[in-house]
């Protein structure tokens, strides 16, 4: 067996491939006994099954399904025998969470070897009413899974298998297992699309509206999710005109929406459970602020009232805290009216004043999904979701008040802010990911022998999971040899964290005389000018450049995969480095000399090599992008 295994973060591969795969579900298919599926189809949910039941839904980008072990062992066969292939399929282990099967799959023709057709995302989400795929057996190992003999004399092993614990009469049911049973007499199916043969049912709009609510605080993907679990709420006949009136649904739907908001172990920033006001907006400094009158001045530009509503529903006036009960006896609008103010309050201290957008529609847009997500939780946030088509009517001039505000008020305290030479678009994505942005504020020393370094850094964590972070790493050195030849090198690191490491164990006190570099992190390769040796990149690299005497040489690796890992709406790789340049803004100005690479891009700008788009942007950026598109490695000559 091949690839059996590697951890990242909270989730645990348990395989890539479909022979892996397969063999690990046979082996658990006798944990269940070979027992009689629970329900004779897998169930269809997501905006797929939406889409089935309201043909006006947004179109899906993946099939969403729940299915047993026996039926996930059928369909992974039948795709491998029928005409269509997997580019991928993994196998994946969460944690207090469950399994489950992520893969694309695409229609195949054999006589050509060439794919046909678009490709197919699925996502199957693993249940059984046996084995609780929940929790892993603490006795046993995963390659306990693969060392299993299927080919007993008697067809018996005696050996205790388990990797997963069994279900036990005192263990909750899993929401999956509720939903296989609250579909169980459903009577509508859907094909998939290259296996004729192979039906789904498709879940009803009430477990489709619950599922909706269950992850309706996560940021990921917000805009779309609150846009849907209206749309179903709609269909369904929910009218939700008072606070706290969530929609009626069965016992049982409730109960299994109940369930599945525990498993998803949702972790936000509370925003009314902070000790006071001031203390919230410069948390362990995740939220960037640019602050030149205080928040709750800031309130009293927007109120609706003679004053800011949040100040009747307060007991102690020093805290963030609002009272509940005070809340519930103001009248429906006044509510409304007091979620508006906090959100036009946040659309102008962090998009509008700082000029991030001049856009008020999108900045109180952005103000008011953060309240239903990172910025908030509990009753007020719920509150804000239920009605939150009655929230987005925008009945002030912001951008006006902001205006005044810059005119007025001389800026306080200047933080770090975004370039402003993005698209607005841009600007709005790097927004989203500046609240996980934290900045390294020290680093091991790096020694080096007549030489200069600079070393700058900021790790972003995962809005999705808190326990995935990313960190990012710049360097640039500058020195001059004995023959007073400028040498110049940059290089940017972005890595997960939790691959960082000190590595060096160079001598330095023995070495330095020879111009040893001692980097503790070793991710900065250079050109040792004595010994006329270029240190190699490493893998961590996604970005170097040396320059000495007449040659410079460029290196470049996509940050896809990095970036990935992130899980942040529409950030890329190519995203994700731009936002490192512009957070960090990385130059050689401390050594009060300019490196020749912005003169090799105005050349290669000149002659048409790099776009206009590319030449805009930081000068790193646009030889990242050229040497990307010339296979990564390129040497310059200066004449």
């Amino acid at each position: 067996m091949t690839n059996k295994s590697y951890i990242l973060a909270l989730e645990l591969y348990l395989a890539s491939n479909d022979n892996d795969i397969l063999h690990i579900l046979k082996v658990i298919n006798k944990d269940e006994n070979d027992r009689t599926s629970l329900i004779d189809h897998p169930v269809l949910i997501g905006s797929r099954a939406a889409k089935w039941h309201i043909p006006l839904f947004r179109d899906p980008n993946d099939w969403d399904l729940i299915a047993t072990i026996s039926q996930s062992i059928s369909f992974i066969n039948i795709v491998i025998k029928s005409n269509a292939i997997f580019k991928y399929i993994k196998l994946i282990y969460y944690p207090g969470s469950g399994l489950k099967i992520v893969g694309k799959c695409i229609e195949s023709f054999s006589f050509t070897g060439r794919n046909h057709g678009n490709p197919i995302l699925f996502n199957i989400e693993l249940v059984s009413d046996k084995v609780d795929f929940r929790k892993m057996n603490p006795n046993k190992k995963i390659d306990d899974l693969y060392d299993t003999d299927d080919d007993d004399d008697d067809g018996n092993n005696d050996e205790d298998i388990s990797i997963f614990e069994s279900f036990e009469d005192t263990k909750p049911k899993t929401s999956s297992l509720m939903i296989l049973e609250l579909c169980h007499d459903i009577k509508d199916k859907i094909m998939f699309p290259l296996i004729s043969s192979f039906l789904f049912i498709v879940a009803p709009l009430k477990i489709l509206e619950a599922l909706k609510s269950s992850h309706i605080n996560y940021p990921s993907n917000f805009q779309n999710n609150i846009t849907d679990l209206h749309t179903l709420r709609v269909s369904l006949g929910y009218n939700i005109t008072q606070s706290f009136c969530s929609p009626q649904r069965d016992e049982p739907i409730e109960f299994m929406l109940k369930t599945r908001i525990m498993e998803t172990e949702m972790a936000e920033v509370d925003l009314f459970m902070t000790s006071n006001n001031e203390e919230f907006f410069d948390h362990n400094n995740k939220l960037s602020v640019q602050r030149r009158i205080p928040h709750n001045d800031i309130h009293e530009l927007v109120k609706y009232g003679e004053h800011p509503i949040y100040e009747s529903l307060k007991i102690d006036k020093s805290k963030t805290l609002i009272e509940k009960s005070l809340f519930e006896k103001i009248d429906y609008q006044t509510k409304l009216n007091c979620v508006k103010e906090e959100a036009m309050t946040i659309a102008l201290e962090r998009y509008l004043i700082p000029m991030v957008s001049k856009n008020t529609e999108t900045s109180y847009n952005l103000a008011l999904a953060r309240i239903c997500t990172t910025l908030s939780k509990g009753w007020f946030c719920q509150f804000a979701i239920d009605n939150y088509p009655k929230l987005l009517n925008l009945d002030k001039d912001l951008l006006s008040i902001a205006y005044d505000i810059i005119d007025k008020y001389p800026l306080v305290e200047q933080k770090k802010q975004l370039s402003s030479m993005f698209d607005p678009e841009t600007q709005i994505i790097f927004e989203t990911i500046k609240p996980y942005t934290k900045e390294i504020l020290s680093f091991d020393e790096i020694h080096f022998y007549d030489g200069r370094v600079n070393r700058t850094g900021i790790e972003i964590t995962s809005p999705v999971d808190r326990f995935v972070s990313i960190t990012a790493i710049v360097t640039t050195l500058y020195m001059t040899s004995e023959k007073r030849n400028n040498y110049w090198s940059a290089s940017v690191v972005i890595l997960p964290s939790d691959e960082l490491e000190a590595v060096s164990n160079i001598d330095y006190e023995s070495d330095n005389e020879s111009g040893a570099f001692d980097d503790p992190l070793n991710i900065h390769p250079y050109y040792n000018l004595d010994g006329k040796k270029h240190i190699k990149i490493t893998s961590k690299n996604v970005f170097t450049f040396n320059s000495y005497k007449d040659r410079m040489i460029i290196r470049a690796k996509s940050a896809d995969y990095v970036a990935n890992k992130l899980k942040i709406p529409d950030v890329n790789g190519d995203l994700l480095f731009k936002y490192v340049l512009c957070y960090l803004n990385p130059s050689f100005e401390s050594f009060n000399k300019i490196p020749p690479l912005g003169h090799h891009m105005d050349k290669l700008i000149a002659e048409e090599n790099i776009s206009n788009i590319a030449a805009t942007q930081h000068p790193w950026y646009s030889a990242w992008i050229y040497a990307l598109k010339n296979k990564q490695l390129k040497a310059f000559h200066r004449k």
